[in-house]
């Protein structure tokens, strides 16, 4: 498991969400998979649940944009086949690392776009180290 994933894992483990990582879905005949869900965070009392990417490669925005759109629209359609619990709302986001945009970014499709460093900062406190967006 990658570090980010990890940490975004833990962080609304924390928070209450139960959480799963590196799910795969959309199952081939000749083997494989589709893809893969990094990070899946389900609230049951909200009954919300938040899908989370992550990456720190890097690529130009445009590719990172691509990416990401692909990665979410596939999941979208595994969704009710995967998750067997009433979802009332989806959130989708995309953790990236390294570098920021020189321009505004948009990866559409309401995904959220939290930037490494940027939009996080380390809080502690006795009982855990934690990760707190800056909004």
């Amino acid at each position: 498991m990658y570090f980010l994933e990890q940490i975004v894992a833990e962080w609304y483990a924390y928070n209450g969400y139960f959480v799963r990582t590196n799910i795969k879905f959309g199952k081939r005949a000749k083997g494989g998979y589709k893809g893969e869900m990094e990070v899946i965070a389900y609230h049951p009392i909200e009954k919300k649940l938040i899908h989370i990417e992550t990456s720190a490669d890097a690529e130009p925005w445009l590719t990172r944009k691509g990416k990401f759109q692909r990665i979410f629209r596939d999941a979208k359609d595994h969704y009710d086949e995967l998750f067997k619990f009433e979802i009332k709302k989806i959130q989708k986001i995309a953790i990236v690392g390294v570098g920021k945009p020189k321009t505004p970014v948009d990866f559409g499709d309401e995904i959220k776009i939290i930037l490494i460093p940027g939009e996080f900062r380390i809080t502690s406190s006795p009982q855990v180290l934690y990760l707190r967006t800056s909004n």
